[in-house]
């Protein structure tokens, strides 16, 4: 699981144009299929496929196609799995990352004077404007060459969003933003329930419902009664138990599959609560189904 844009930076398939802090525009071109990448978003996002397709499916169970010739934005604060094929040649995007200052900034200077608060879209998708298609080849063309002065970023974002904005239902498109900038809180149980076993740390469940890990911590013990490093534990460990009834796994698999990206680790919470090391307790389990047989 990574988080986004942040290792982004350090990506070879990633070109950086224009960046200051985590609000930057990047251009990402990948020769082979990158499948089942785990991420959040730290930013809005605005991604403009320009080659291939992106696959993406959020924490609550929605699946996003976006083909060449399309744009997605996503609200900040979403987890994902992202798949990206190649097609013809390698997968290519350009990506937009924004802040709320960026997006209070063009609804200010929007002629939209009032908005429907209440809940929408979590995303959107929708074909390139000839005029989005012919922003994004000169963005590439004067400013993929070298990296540019950042006075130029918070004007190409802003210069998008009005782009995107003349394609498409004005108020519909101001409404989306209004509302993926105001303060929002998630179901902590529900949200937990779809995802303990997603790798993920207490820091990040807090932020991606929506709170401060201070307050998560406090709701949560409210809800669960419980604490989250406890439950979440309980949870991927009895997960990793239930797998090993149905098959065997190598232990790297199985941590993953449960959530845990340091073996090590999964095997000494495995350990103390089952009293057996994973390796161990599957071949108890052979054993028993030997004798079964």
């Amino acid at each position: 699981m990574i988080l986004i844009p942040q290792r982004l930076f350090s990506d070879g398939n990633v070109r950086t144009i224009l960046r200051e802090g985590n609000n930057c525009v990047l251009y990402k071109t990948l020769p082979e299929e990158l499948i089942g990448r785990e991420a959040y978003v730290s930013n809005h996002v605005v991604s403009i496929v320009l080659a291939g397709e992106q696959r993406i499916r959020t924490y609550d169970e929605s699946d996003i196609r976006i083909r060449a010739g399309e744009v997605v934005f996503l609200p900040r604060g979403v987890y994902y799995v992202s798949d990206l094929k190649p097609a013809d040649g390698p997968f290519r995007s350009l990506l937009f990352y924004f802040d709320d200052a960026t997006i209070h900034d063009f609804l200010a200077r929007t002629q939209v004077q009032s908005v429907n608060r209440e809940a929408g879209a979590d995303h959107l998708k929708f074909v390139q404007s000839p005029a989005v298609r012919t922003f994004a080849d000169a963005l590439l063309t004067i400013f993929g060459k070298e990296r540019m002065g950042n006075e130029f970023l918070r004007l190409k974002t802003l210069e998008l969003l009005h782009l995107i904005g003349a394609g498409t239902t004005s108020r519909k498109f101001a409404e989306f933003l209004f509302r993926i900038t105001l303060p929002r809180k998630r179901n902590i149980h529900s949200f937990m329930e779809r995802n303990f076993d997603k790798p993920l740390k207490v820091e990040d469940y807090a932020y991606l419902t929506g709170r401060s890990e201070t307050t998560f911590r406090r709701d949560f013990k409210a809800q669960f009664n419980i604490s989250p490093q406890k439950w979440i534990r309980e949870r991927r460990i009895s997960k990793a138990v239930d797998l090993l009834a149905e098959r065997e796994l190598p232990v790297v698999d199985l941590s993953r599959e449960v959530g845990y990206e340091n073996t090590s680790y999964f095997i000494r919470a495995f350990r103390a609560r089952t009293g057996t090391s994973p390796k161990q307790y599957m071949i108890a389990r052979r054993r028993e189904r030997d004798e079964d047989g």
